[in-house]
Protein backbone atom coordinates (compact mmCIF):
# COMPACT_ATOMS: atom_id res chain seq x y z
CA UNK A 1 0.00 0.00 0.00
CA UNK A 2 1.41 3.17 -1.21
CA UNK A 3 2.04 5.37 2.13
CA UNK A 4 3.38 9.02 1.33
CA UNK A 5 0.95 10.48 -0.45
CA UNK A 6 0.82 14.47 -0.28
CA UNK A 7 -2.96 16.02 -0.94
CA UNK A 8 -3.26 19.46 -2.87
CA UNK A 9 -6.24 21.58 -1.66
CA UNK A 10 -6.47 19.46 1.14
CA UNK A 11 -8.27 22.14 3.11
CA UNK A 12 -11.43 22.09 0.56
CA UNK A 13 -14.47 20.43 0.94
CA UNK A 14 -13.44 17.49 -1.85
CA UNK A 15 -9.25 18.03 -0.42
CA UNK A 16 -10.52 17.10 3.09
CA UNK A 17 -12.92 14.01 2.60
CA UNK A 18 -9.70 12.66 1.24
CA UNK A 19 -7.58 13.36 4.17
CA UNK A 20 -10.02 12.25 6.34
CA UNK A 21 -10.45 8.37 4.47
CA UNK A 22 -6.61 8.73 4.27
CA UNK A 23 -7.00 8.74 8.46
CA UNK A 24 -9.33 6.24 8.06
CA UNK A 25 -6.76 4.01 6.41
CA UNK A 26 -4.39 4.86 8.98
CA UNK A 27 -2.08 6.67 6.64
CA UNK A 28 -1.08 9.59 7.97
CA UNK A 29 -1.12 12.31 4.59
CA UNK A 30 1.21 15.77 3.80
CA UNK A 31 -1.29 18.48 3.10
CA UNK A 32 -0.36 20.70 0.98
CA UNK A 33 -2.18 24.05 2.42
CA UNK A 34 -1.94 27.86 1.86
CA UNK A 35 -3.61 28.41 5.31
CA UNK A 36 -0.79 26.76 7.88
CA UNK A 37 -2.44 27.45 11.27
CA UNK A 38 -6.21 26.78 9.43
CA UNK A 39 -4.75 23.38 8.29
CA UNK A 40 -3.28 22.81 11.83
CA UNK A 41 -6.55 23.70 13.78
CA UNK A 42 -8.71 21.14 11.63
CA UNK A 43 -6.25 18.01 12.31
CA UNK A 44 -3.32 18.86 14.37
CA UNK A 45 -0.58 16.23 14.40
CA UNK A 46 -2.37 14.02 12.78
CA UNK A 47 -1.41 15.47 8.95
CA UNK A 48 1.84 16.88 7.89
CA UNK A 49 1.37 20.29 6.64
CA UNK A 50 3.18 22.47 4.62
CA UNK A 51 2.89 25.47 3.58
CA UNK A 52 2.67 26.37 -0.43
CA UNK A 53 0.68 27.83 -3.17
CA UNK A 54 0.53 26.41 -6.69
CA UNK A 55 1.16 29.21 -8.22
CA UNK A 56 4.42 29.20 -7.11
CA UNK A 57 6.46 25.99 -8.32
CA UNK A 58 9.73 26.67 -5.51
CA UNK A 59 7.10 26.57 -2.70
CA UNK A 60 5.88 23.15 -3.47
CA UNK A 61 8.86 21.35 -4.06
CA UNK A 62 9.06 20.95 -0.23
CA UNK A 63 5.89 19.57 0.23
CA UNK A 64 6.37 16.75 -3.08
CA UNK A 65 9.77 15.92 -1.55
CA UNK A 66 10.02 12.15 -0.75
CA UNK A 67 6.32 11.47 -1.74
CA UNK A 68 5.04 8.47 -3.80
CA UNK A 69 1.80 10.02 -5.14
CA UNK A 70 0.39 13.46 -5.47
CA UNK A 71 -3.76 13.71 -5.46
CA UNK A 72 -4.83 17.31 -6.60
CA UNK A 73 -8.25 18.46 -5.24
CA UNK A 74 -7.85 22.23 -5.87
CA UNK A 75 -9.75 24.35 -7.85
CA UNK A 76 -10.27 27.90 -8.91
CA UNK A 77 -12.38 30.30 -6.45
CA UNK A 78 -12.95 32.97 -8.48
CA UNK A 79 -13.57 33.29 -12.32
CA UNK A 80 -10.79 36.71 -12.30
CA UNK A 81 -7.74 37.43 -10.35
CA UNK A 82 -5.39 35.94 -8.61
CA UNK A 83 -7.13 32.86 -7.91
CA UNK A 84 -8.77 32.38 -11.81
CA UNK A 85 -9.36 29.24 -13.74
CA UNK A 86 -6.29 29.96 -15.57
CA UNK A 87 -3.72 30.21 -12.91
CA UNK A 88 -4.87 27.52 -10.78
CA UNK A 89 -6.90 24.74 -13.01
CA UNK A 90 -4.06 25.53 -15.38
CA UNK A 91 -0.83 26.85 -14.41
CA UNK A 92 -1.35 25.73 -11.16
CA UNK A 93 -1.62 21.90 -12.03
CA UNK A 94 1.54 22.60 -14.40
CA UNK A 95 3.63 23.48 -11.21
CA UNK A 96 2.00 20.49 -9.00
CA UNK A 97 3.30 18.23 -11.85
CA UNK A 98 6.57 20.03 -12.59
CA UNK A 99 7.37 19.38 -8.46
CA UNK A 100 5.93 16.16 -8.37
CA UNK A 101 8.10 15.23 -11.40
CA UNK A 102 11.40 17.14 -9.91
CA UNK A 103 10.87 15.38 -6.78
CA UNK A 104 10.56 11.74 -8.02
CA UNK A 105 6.63 11.39 -7.19
CA UNK A 106 5.59 8.27 -8.97
CA UNK A 107 1.63 8.86 -9.71
CA UNK A 108 -0.15 12.14 -9.93
CA UNK A 109 -3.95 11.76 -9.48
CA UNK A 110 -5.83 14.68 -10.62
CA UNK A 111 -9.23 15.45 -10.24
CA UNK A 112 -10.68 17.95 -12.94
CA UNK A 113 -14.42 18.07 -13.89
CA UNK A 114 -16.63 16.29 -16.28
CA UNK A 115 -17.87 18.33 -20.23
CA UNK A 116 -14.05 19.62 -20.25
CA UNK A 117 -14.17 19.18 -23.78
CA UNK A 118 -17.11 21.07 -24.59
CA UNK A 119 -16.61 24.76 -25.23
CA UNK A 120 -20.25 25.67 -25.09
CA UNK A 121 -20.90 24.51 -21.58
CA UNK A 122 -22.41 26.91 -19.28
CA UNK A 123 -19.39 26.58 -16.50
CA UNK A 124 -17.22 28.37 -19.41
CA UNK A 125 -18.86 31.91 -18.41
CA UNK A 126 -17.05 31.27 -15.39
CA UNK A 127 -13.59 32.53 -16.61
CA UNK A 128 -13.50 29.68 -19.12
CA UNK A 129 -13.00 27.08 -16.14
CA UNK A 130 -13.62 23.90 -18.48
CA UNK A 131 -11.31 25.50 -20.88
CA UNK A 132 -8.30 25.80 -18.50
CA UNK A 133 -8.88 22.24 -16.54
CA UNK A 134 -8.92 20.42 -19.94
CA UNK A 135 -5.16 22.89 -20.15
CA UNK A 136 -4.08 21.33 -16.77
CA UNK A 137 -5.14 17.68 -17.67
CA UNK A 138 -3.13 17.85 -21.07
CA UNK A 139 0.01 18.97 -19.22
CA UNK A 140 -0.47 15.79 -17.50
CA UNK A 141 -0.72 13.35 -20.22
CA UNK A 142 1.95 15.17 -21.55
CA UNK A 143 4.35 14.23 -18.71
CA UNK A 144 5.83 11.31 -18.03
CA UNK A 145 4.52 10.35 -15.27
CA UNK A 146 1.84 7.59 -13.80
CA UNK A 147 -1.68 9.48 -13.33
CA UNK A 148 -5.57 9.12 -12.86
CA UNK A 149 -7.63 11.89 -14.95
CA UNK A 150 -11.05 11.98 -12.91
CA UNK A 151 -13.55 13.78 -14.38
CA UNK A 152 -16.50 14.13 -11.69
CA UNK A 153 -20.23 15.17 -12.62
CA UNK A 154 -21.22 17.95 -10.66
CA UNK A 155 -20.33 17.91 -7.08
CA UNK A 156 -22.82 17.09 -3.76
CA UNK A 157 -22.07 17.07 -0.02
CA UNK A 158 -23.96 14.18 0.12
CA UNK A 159 -22.75 10.66 2.10
CA UNK A 160 -20.85 8.55 -0.14
CA UNK A 161 -22.00 4.57 -0.92
CA UNK A 162 -25.39 5.35 -1.24
CA UNK A 163 -26.23 5.79 -4.98
CA UNK A 164 -24.32 3.24 -8.45
CA UNK A 165 -21.60 5.02 -9.99
CA UNK A 166 -21.36 5.30 -13.71
CA UNK A 167 -18.27 5.25 -15.01
CA UNK A 168 -17.36 6.59 -18.14
CA UNK A 169 -14.69 7.47 -20.78
CA UNK A 170 -15.27 10.56 -24.01
CA UNK A 171 -16.66 13.01 -21.85
CA UNK A 172 -20.25 11.77 -22.54
CA UNK A 173 -22.01 11.67 -19.55
CA UNK A 174 -23.53 14.37 -17.66
CA UNK A 175 -24.87 14.40 -13.59
CA UNK A 176 -23.48 14.64 -10.46
CA UNK A 177 -21.78 12.60 -7.44
CA UNK A 178 -21.24 12.88 -4.04
CA UNK A 179 -18.05 14.18 -3.21
CA UNK A 180 -17.52 11.27 -0.06
CA UNK A 181 -17.48 8.87 -3.51
CA UNK A 182 -15.12 10.88 -5.65
CA UNK A 183 -12.73 11.22 -2.83
CA UNK A 184 -13.10 7.50 -2.48
CA UNK A 185 -12.05 6.84 -6.30
CA UNK A 186 -9.27 9.09 -5.95
CA UNK A 187 -7.50 6.90 -3.40
CA UNK A 188 -8.53 3.73 -5.31
CA UNK A 189 -6.81 4.97 -8.10
CA UNK A 190 -3.37 6.21 -5.89
CA UNK A 191 -3.65 2.63 -4.79
CA UNK A 192 -4.02 0.95 -8.18
CA UNK A 193 -1.12 -2.02 -8.34
CA UNK A 194 -0.78 -1.95 -12.16
CA UNK A 195 0.63 1.19 -14.08
CA UNK A 196 -1.73 3.59 -14.79
CA UNK A 197 -2.43 6.54 -17.34
CA UNK A 198 -6.12 6.60 -17.63
CA UNK A 199 -8.79 9.70 -17.83
CA UNK A 200 -12.47 8.63 -17.15
CA UNK A 201 -15.77 10.22 -15.92
CA UNK A 202 -18.14 9.19 -13.08
CA UNK A 203 -21.26 10.12 -12.03
CA UNK A 204 -23.75 8.84 -10.22
CA UNK A 205 -26.83 6.64 -11.98
CA UNK A 206 -30.35 7.08 -11.86
CA UNK A 207 -32.08 4.66 -9.49
CA UNK A 208 -32.95 2.48 -11.96
CA UNK A 209 -30.17 2.07 -14.15
CA UNK A 210 -28.19 -1.14 -12.87
CA UNK A 211 -24.66 -0.14 -15.00
CA UNK A 212 -21.65 -0.73 -13.57
CA UNK A 213 -21.43 0.54 -9.62
CA UNK A 214 -17.42 -0.53 -8.92
CA UNK A 215 -14.57 1.32 -10.55
CA UNK A 216 -12.70 -1.47 -12.84
CA UNK A 217 -9.62 0.39 -14.10
CA UNK A 218 -8.64 -3.18 -16.12
CA UNK A 219 -11.79 -2.34 -18.41
CA UNK A 220 -10.86 1.19 -19.07
CA UNK A 221 -9.16 1.86 -21.56
CA UNK A 222 -5.20 3.76 -20.82
CA UNK A 223 -4.56 6.96 -22.84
Amino acid sequence: MIQKILVAGATGRTGRLIIEKLLHQGIKPRALVRNLPEAQALWGDAVDCYPGDVRDIASLLPAASGMDALVSAIGASSPVGKNCPKRVDYEGVVNLVEAAGTSGVKRVILISSIAVTRPDHPMNCFGNILKWKLKGEEALRGSNMEYGIIRPGGLKDTPGGERQLVFSQGDKLLGLVSRSDLAEISLQAVQYPQPLRVTFEVIEAEPEDNRQSQLEFAALAMD
